[in-house]
């Protein structure tokens, strides 16, 4: 009896320390975007995805039929620090476990992965994929303005979906001919019905088509974006929500941080830095302004600003002919496209109204009291300034010398993220000529042909075509 007992001593020990001596696991997919700089093309994102499974194996190519069982590499976790190493040679990567369960970067400009769900139901909701944009030139932030395409999707929550591609000229992401919006299309090529599995969708097309994709969503709570084959797919905003705070220029911001990183100068003190790189004093005598430029796809730009009206205007033509204008006056704002008007939702006036708070322009004393409310972060040679206007991140990089690299900013669709070049000088304000821009596969570039100070600007200015 006695041994008996021992050797049940004896494995529950070896059993207890064989799970004392296992290596904590992941099991899902993480996702997230990370910035970074590179000499040549500016600023650039990318979106990250890893399943990692519990035996050790991860794999960030989601958009293979294999994905379920393909290795792209394997991990380990010491001390909550996750370790990969990809099968290709590619540099390792880090990233620290922290206690909510998210995967916060060690290296580069941070950036945190966040777990994505299975689902079995989906509720109703259309959703956007950028392939680029652009921000103009002067580092104004200029909203979103190239020649890329988009990809809607639609889900009527009911076993339903549409699904649409477009060529897009214009501003934020319009198609020219249109969105999709809260429609589905039956019994055609475009829409069809979905089934949810597991980790997957089965599109089912009106012409007969079945097609088998890998499929993951997170909550507008959370990252409010689908993952399907592996790319992002951001929710859109098809109008107001009831009672959402205006967007003005003299709101207060919706986030307070003024966290300054141990050993890094406080926002005000970069900013004062900055001010003195860029004349200040002069970037603060401007009530208005009007820059043109041009951009990738033989397209011009013009961007109208009234700082003190709080007026914006941008217009798209191709080869001289008028494509598209965009317009907002305080909390209104309306499109016209191809001959119609419409009214722009309230993700499209952020965007409008965010490119005030950027570069230059968001260097001036009647502007920058959001980048104050910011926190600084060092990365590398650079300083990382990040802050809110209302719900909207900005984010500006700084190098260590004070000079502007470039913004990155966030509303309710994929970040837009800009880098300056080429910097001048014309009515005693320094500005940037050359801006880049990319989510790292297309890049598109915008250069300023003219730029006006503190122009007359009349009731022709704002009229409709």
């Amino acid at each position: 009896m006695r041994k008996i007992r021992t050797l049940l001593l004896i494995l529950l020990a070896a059993a207890t320390f064989t799970v004392h001596a296992q290596s904590p696991r992941l099991s899902g997919v993480y996702v997230g975007a990370e910035l970074y700089n590179t000499p040549f093309q500016g600023m650039q994102i990318n979106n990250i995805v890893i399943y990692f499974r519990n035996d050790g194996t991860f794999n960030n190519a989601l958009n293979q039929p294999d994905w379920k069982t393909k290795v792209s590499g394997s991990y380990n976790i010491t001390n909550n620090t996750v370790q990969l190493a990809f099968k290709n040679g590619d540099e390792g990567k880090k990233y620290k476990l922290a206690a909510n369960g998210n995967l916060e970067s060690t290296a580069g400009i941070k950036h945190t992965l966040h777990k994505v769900k299975k689902i079995t139901t989906l509720p109703a909701a259309s959703y956007e994929k950028r392939t680029a944009s652009v921000s103009g030139g002067m580092g104004t932030g200029m909203p979103a303005v190239g020649a890329f395409s988009t990809d809607y999707l639609y889900f009527d929550g009911k076993g339903n979906f549409s699904t649409d591609r477009s060529s897009v000229v214009g501003v934020t992401g319009d198609a020219a001919g249109g969105t999709v919006g809260g429609k589905f299309g039956k019994n055609n090529k475009t829409g069809g019905t979905y089934k949810l599995g597991d980790g997957e969708i089965t599109l089912t097309f009106g012409n007969g088509t079945v097609s088998n994709q890998s499929f993951f969503y997170s909550p507008p709570n959370e990252e409010d974006l689908i993952l399907l084959n592996g790319e992002f797919y951001f929710r859109k905003e098809e109008k107001e929500k009831p009672g959402a705070a205006n967007s003005t220029a003299d709101n207060t911001g919706a986030h307070t941080n003024t966290t300054t990183t141990a050993g890094t100068p406080t926002t005000a003190d970069v900013l004062n830095k900055l001010r003195d790189q860029y004349n200040g004093e002069n970037i603060d005598k401007i009530t208005t302004v009007k820059e043109t430029a041009n951009i990738t796809g033989n397209m011009q730009v013009t961007l109208v600003t009234d700082i003190v009206n709080n007026r914006i205007r941008a217009e798209i033509k191709q080869n001289g002919k008028l494509l598209l204008i965009k317009q907002l006056d305080g909390n209104e704002g309306w499109q016209w496209l191809n001959g119609r008007k419409t009214t722009l939702s309230q993700g499209e006036k952020d965007e409008l109204l965010l490119s005030q708070y950027q570069g230059i322009m968001g260097l001036h004393k009647k502007l920058n009291n959001y980048f104050l409310t910011g926190t600084v972060t060092a990365s590398g040679d650079n300083y990382i300034i990040s802050f809110y206007h209302n719900k909207n991140k900005i984010v500006y990089l700084i190098g260590k010398d004070y000079t502007l690299k470039g913004n990155a900013y966030t509303t309710n669709a994929a970040p837009s993220i800009s880098a300056y070049k080429n910097f001048t000088q014309a009515n005693g304000i320094t500005y940037p000529v050359t801006t880049e821009s990319s989510d790292g596969k297309t890049k598109i570039t915008s250069t300023t042909t003219s730029l006006e100070i503190n122009p007359v600007l009349t009731a022709d200015t704002w009229k409709m075509p």
